[in-house]
């Protein structure tokens, strides 16, 4: 039976993608490489090598998409950057559970150990996988029908960065069939958001804030509710939800206090607040 699952990636010769394939070992989801220089050979992998597109990831990827209807051909497709550690087994559960979910737009969380950028991305042990109003542009994945819904977003990209679609996608799809998956981590080798260059910095800033504008979205750091290893959601009230939440990132909090305070500045508007006073309060 033909792979439902497509991995797309944009790689050059330093990228660490050989380790997502286990070679010699069957494998149910396919690998298609749109390199951003010239590559070695990658006959062992069993993929697909697509033409040289020079330039940042979304801008590569925006072209390959808009040339080359392949990708229309499976179920999900996912775009890892091309700094993740993971493997082959790891790579098939992601698609697993995202079907067996019903996930639109999702991506595996972070492991403990990554460089990272958004606390919400970063696993928690605490459960299989959670409903959230964010998924970060680093590793993506769509059905392809949210695909479809959400390719055009990608012109509005003229760096090719790409930061503030991963804030504009959620609500697009009105923050439906949108998570990430705690059972299924990879991880991020490099540190994040490093620019050399100023000049650029400034520009993917300045066309990150007039994405979020003109889409009239933020960053919603929130989890609206978590599914167990049945996929099935796990019933908890939002202030269960949110206690939670703090103990499987106590990790995080550890590091930097201030993650407490994000987690309940997110999660707050949702509690069922009683109106006081109340039998007990003090007037």
């Amino acid at each position: 039976m033909a792979a439902k699952s497509l991995v797309i990636a944009r790689v050059g010769n330093s990228s660490i993608h050989p380790c997502w394939v286990d070679r010699g070992k069957p494998r149910d989801w396919d690998l298609y490489l749109c390199p951003y220089q010239p590559i070695q050979p990658q006959d062992a992998l069993e993929c697909v090598v697509g033409d040289v597109i020079p330039g940042p990831k979304w801008s590569g990827i925006r072209m390959l998409l808009n040339t080359w209807d392949g990708w229309r051909d499976y179920d999900y497709v996912w775009f890892p950057d091309d700094d993740i550690y993971a493997n082959q087994d790891t790579i098939s559960r992601i698609f697993e559970v995202a079907r067996a979910v019903g996930l639109d737009l999702f991506a595996p969380a972070l492991h403990e150990t990554s460089s990272f950028a958004h606390f919400i991305t970063m696993r928690n042990p605490s459960f299989y996988g959670r409903w959230s109003g964010f998924v970060e542009i680093m590793v993506p994945a769509f059905s392809r029908a949210a695909l479809e819904t959400l390719q055009p977003t990608l012109d509005l990209s003229e760096t090719g960065w790409g930061w503030g679609l991963d804030s504009l996608w959620p609500k697009l799809l009105r923050y439906e069939n949108v998570g990430i998956i705690d059972a299924t981590p990879v991880i991020h080798t490099r540190p994040v958001g490093q620019m050399r260059d100023l000049e650029l910095a400034r520009r993917v800033h300045a066309e990150s804030d007039a994405i979020l504008a003109a889409g009239d979205c933020k960053q919603e750091h929130i989890t609206f509710g978590a599914f167990g290893p049945d996929h099935r959601p796990l019933d908890m009230t939002p202030e269960r939800l949110a206690v939670e939440l703090v103990r499987g990132w106590q990790y995080l909090i550890e590091r930097d206090p201030r993650v407490l305070a994000w987690i309940m500045d997110y999660q707050r508007p949702h509690f069922a607040w009683p109106d006081y006073p109340i039998e007990g309060t003090p007037s």
